[in-house]
């Protein structure tokens, strides 16, 4: 895993899901990264039979962007990819 990024992988059993229970904690075998200077998380998590991809502000807790993939590693691909955007020192062209 490239240098700079943060990953924290939790695995859990539950035997009901609590609706409030946002603590940073993603489903099992979800994802959770943040970029370097922690402005912003990257979740991994299994929703609607896909896995999504959810880029959110800390600052306002605000939602940037949400998407979706049958398959795991492409996630996971997809959200180190946003980390890796979000580390930049200067954004992308276009942002």
């Amino acid at each position: 895993m490239p240098a700079g990024i943060v990953l924290e992988v939790f695995a859990m059993a539950m035997a009901s899901s609590r609706r409030n229970d946002r603590g940073r904690r993603p489903a099992a075998s979800g994802v959770v990264m943040r970029n370097e200077a922690a402005t912003h998380e990257v979740e991994v998590s299994r929703a609607l039979n896909q896995w999504a991809v959810t880029v959110t502000s800390l600052a306002d807790n605000r939602m940037i962007t949400q998407d979706f993939f049958s398959r795991r590693w492409e996630a996971v691909a997809r959200a180190e990819d946003f980390v890796r955007l979000l580390n930049r020192s200067e954004p992308p062209p276009g942002w």
